[in-house]
């Protein structure tokens, strides 16, 4: 980053406040919508927020001097950043959050993922602007959840608070269900009634089970918003070659699996949060699409930006990519280590919320 520019009100934070909760600014809708989620955000962490406005400053050519580009005057630019900058910095502080703004001059992906080294949240819109003032939030939304040093959150920009929603048709259907007994759908049909999760932090999770990076998020998540917990796994079972032709007692044994890990993911997070209402839901059909659809209804959805392949936990992989346009509602995406499955299969268990 070339320049830096930071601004702050008597009530601010300092400048480089540790463990803020970092948001992406640009005036466009999403990242408003992003702003108002980030807000109640860091209200429940006690912690400040960090607005961040980016823009690039374009040159040209020039045919008649001996320099290569001739820089372009880019105080219009500055100005309009720094207006939409102190707009969303009122409204912070008028929710009695602590808040600074910073503009930086660089590529708004660089820039956000450098901010997120001393932050523990970003938070973006889904979709920005164009034009110099604002690559924020247009692929940024999506180069950052898959490199940011902190968890990253979503918003999407037809996201409303408190209104209700409703629940799409999906061609993935649930196997097993804490406390309920799953009935039997028509097998013919191609998408039957999504299940409803008004209220619910929603959590997929893969074959690490209790000791995914995002579950533990997701919970202390639900526990500062007063919600439910539901986690989610999917397995497939659809034959799709003849590579892989399962019994019937092949293929519930994979479904015991499922549901087993899905039995200990709940144990391990009442253990630790005894008040939690947690509940899980194992479904058969496409990782991406129980998601988007869990999004539908739920209050937030997290997931994680790795996973592994093959039947054992399709779930976290190329997944979170999927997801992430199509999500509904504000949707956490939290890394996981490369060495997270070695930890696994060494049997070194992580501390609950990492």
């Amino acid at each position: 980053m070339s320049e830096q520019d930071r601004s702050h009100d008597a009530t601010s934070s300092p400048a480089g406040e540790p463990e803020a909760v970092v948001v992406g600014i640009d005036g466009s809708p999403p990242s408003r919508n992003a702003l108002n989620w980030a807000i109640q955000e860091a209200r429940s962490l006690g912690k400040p927020i960090r607005l961040v406005g980016a823009y690039t400053i374009p040159s040209v050519a020039a045919a008649a001097i001996d320099v290569s580009y001739v820089p372009i005057d880019d105080s219009a630019i500055r100005a309009s950043v720094t207006n939409t900058l102190k707009e969303a910095a009122a409204e912070v502080k008028a929710a009695g959050v602590p808040v600074e703004a910073v503009i930086e001059v660089g590529d708004a992906a660089g820039v956000l993922i450098d901010e997120s080294k001393s932050a523990c949240l970003t938070v973006v819109g889904s979709r920005g602007r164009g034009g110099f003032a604002g690559r924020l939030l247009g692929t940024v939304s999506s180069a950052l959840p898959a490199h940011s040093a902190c968890p990253t959150v979503v918003v999407p920009a037809s996201w409303q608070a408190d209104t209700e929603k409703p629940a799409h048709p999906t061609s993935s259907r649930p196997i097993r269900q804490d406390g309920f007994e799953v009935e039997e759908s028509d097998p013919d049909a191609e998408a039957v009634e999504g299940l409803r999760f008004d209220g619910k932090v929603v959590v997929g999770v893969d074959s690490l089970g209790a000791e995914s990076p995002a579950l533990w998020k997701a919970a202390r998540l639900a526990v500062r918003r007063g919600s439910p917990l539901h986690i989610v796994a999917v397995i497939t079972t659809t034959v799709i070659g003849p590579e892989w032709l399962p019994s019937t007692a092949d293929l519930e044994r994979l479904i015991n699996e499922g549901a087993d890990k899905l039995v200990v993911a709940k144990q391990r997070v009442k253990a630790e949060f005894p008040d939690l209402d947690v509940t899980w839901t194992l479904f058969d059909g496409q990782p991406a699409e129980v998601l988007v659809r869990a999004s539908d209804t739920a209050e937030v959805l997290v997931i994680g930006s790795r996973g592994r392949g093959g039947f054992a936990g399709l779930l976290l992989g190329s997944t979170s990519q999927s997801v992430l346009p199509y999500s509904q509602c504000p949707t956490m995406v939290v890394r996981v280590s490369r060495d997270a499955n070695k930890r696994r299969e060494d049997g070194e268990i992580p501390e609950p919320g990492l």
